[in-house]
């Protein structure tokens, strides 16, 4: 009877020990976020609380390694590419499924491509119907139809896709990795319509649940993803809405969440000091900008536009307001990127000269009111947003800072802001008058700071800014190969929005991302482009 006891206790606790396996892979990883998604077709996206979503739920031909911006397969498993750079071939995984059971193949490529680049494909008017649109697309490709750097994409086989461009684009496949470029299910955008963005299907490593508006959006394990060397090492992602940077931390602190971004600076040493906590500083890739609407008749003149960069303190707003982690900007590209201009000269922080300028310009009394093309006459309003980003940590303390700066230099402005979707939508529709914004690189390419916003000459959501000549100079770095001379070009074109003072840049940062301690394998990426099935917790 001893034998079969101890034999009846062995296989209890071989039980036990294979039944720990399975509750482990039960956890979830719940990651504190600074808002609210704005959508999850990531077609149409253009934030990074949204992307931080759909890059686990979709996947596109080709991704970022790691923690840095090289390129490698990812959907496509290899490609090749014809000698004068405009035939580009695709060799697709085979046996990958969307998450609704359909098959991944060229044909579903296609698709996805003919969705971004059609104006009149069904799926593409739908969304412009619903007031979104293809912003991404029509940036990186010079604009859709005809306009579109892309000519043809075909399937060759049901593993091939053969995409011809109008001419060779440097950054290709850097772009193809970025997160609006990622493959969504053909028949579940077919069933959904502009609703896909609530029931969204992709290949990656995590499945959609649910999203609870104004709460948290819910992911699980795939359990039939293609990459089994990647598999999720959790059962279930939450993404939670915190919108207050210091709830976040106490949440983290309390155990109520695992990660959180948008630290407050000044809680960076205090992240730091606790032995259950740990801090991930993602490399630098932002800029924080101050942007103006050039259908406001007192920016149209350029000394007003000097008085507003020589007002604004911003070595004393970055000492003060970034904790540690950010840097003075002058320019739009980081100091990482390749064709960021080392030789170009700031604007010094100078009231007076400010004061000089604007008396110059006609107001001599100071800058309080604006008028708008159409005649309308109102308040000068400097808009922050309502939500804290990687290149401005604190909006609302830094647009404080800022204000008081404008001040002192005879510019008044009244602070507002919205709700991050109304705030993002105002932005596009160019209704906003003068506004913080920024921007993390999608691609670790130069093209995807400076191009992105300036190839397109008064386009409403750059506020109108339309300087033909700087457009010129990007399309053509953009349709080279040879880095160092596109380097040179990038190096030109930051010089010359230097010298229009076509936008106002303030600081760089290198974003701190808290964890408790027991989160295993979070890799960082300077593109914000972050997998969680590397996430693990002990």
């Amino acid at each position: 009877m001893r034998g079969i006891t101890r034999l009846s206790s062995l296989v209890v606790l071989t039980l036990l020990i294979l039944m720990a396996g399975p509750a482990m892979a039960q956890s979830t990883f719940i990651f504190g976020a600074q808002g609210e998604p704005v959508d999850l077709d990531p077609a149409i996206i253009t934030d990074g609380i949204s992307s931080r979503i759909t890059r686990q739920i979709y996947e596109g031909l080709t991704k970022y390694k790691g923690a840095t911006t090289e390129v490698v397969p990812a959907l496509a498993e290899k490609w090749t590419v014809s000698a004068d750079g405009t035939v580009w071939t695709f060799i697709l995984r085979r046996n990958v499924k969307f998450h609704d059971g359909t098959p991944f193949d060229a044909s579903a490529v296609v698709w996805n491509f003919e969705r971004w680049r059609f104006t009149k494909h069904p799926q593409h008017e739908d969304q412009i119907k619903a007031g979104k649109t293809f912003e991404y697309y029509e940036a990186q490709f010079g604009g859709f139809d005809d306009k579109s750097l892309i000519t043809k994409v075909e399937a060759v086989n049901p593993t091939t896709v053969r995409i011809t461009l109008k001419a060779p684009q440097g950054p290709f496949l850097a772009n193809l990795a970025m997160f609006v470029f990622d493959i969504v299910s053909p028949k579940a955008v077919e069933q959904w319509g502009t609703a896909f963005s609530k029931h969204p299907v992709g290949t990656g490593p995590f499945k959609f649940v649910e999203w609870k508006v104004g709460q948290e959006v819910i992911l699980e394990a795939n359990k039939d993803y293609w990459d089994k060397a990647n598999a999720p090492k959790v059962q279930r992602v939450i993404v939670r809405n915190i919108k207050d940077s210091s709830q976040r931390l106490a949440a983290l602190k309390a155990g109520e969440i695992h990660g959180m971004e948008g630290v407050n600076p000044d809680d960076v040493k205090v992240v730091r000091a606790d032995p259950n906590l740990q801090i991930i500083l993602r490399p630098t890739n932002t800029t924080g900008y101050v942007a103006l609407n050039y259908k406001v008749k007192e920016f149209q003149d350029k000394r007003v536009r000097q008085a507003i960069a020589h007002a604004i303190n911003k070595k004393g707003i970055v000492d003060a307001l970034y904790g540690g982690t950010g840097m003075v900007a002058n320019q739009f590209q980081p100091p990482s990127l390749w064709g960021n201009n080392k030789d170009l000269k700031d604007f010094e922080y100078n009231p007076q000269r400010s004061r000089d300028l604007l008396k110059e310009a006609g107001f001599g009394q100071g800058l309080k009111d604006i008028t708008w093309e159409d005649g309308r006459k109102e308040p000068l309003q400097f808009w922050y947003m309502p939500v804290s980003r990687p290149y401005y940590p604190n909006p609302k303390e830094i647009a404080e800072a800022m204000a008081a700066d404008l001040a002192k230099a005879g510019i008044t402005v009244q602070l507002q802001t919205t709700d991050w979707a109304v705030y993002l939508d105002k932005r596009k529709n160019g209704q906003l008058p003068l506004y913080m914004l920024g921007w993390t690189g999608d691609n670790g390419d130069p093209d995807n700071f400076v191009c992105y916003f300036f190839c397109n000459p008064g386009a409403s959501r750059e506020g109108f800014y339309a300087n033909q000549q700087l457009a010129e100079v990007l399309l053509q770095a953009q349709k080279l190969t040879d880095q160092p001379k596109r380097a040179e070009l990038y190096r030109r074109a930051e010089q010359m929005i230097h010298d229009d003072v076509a936008r106002i840049f303030i600081a760089n940062n290198q974003p701190p991302l808290a964890f408790l301690k027991k989160v295993k394998g979070y890799v960082a990426n300077p593109t914000g482009s972050e997998f969680f099935n590397t996430v693990s917790l002990q």
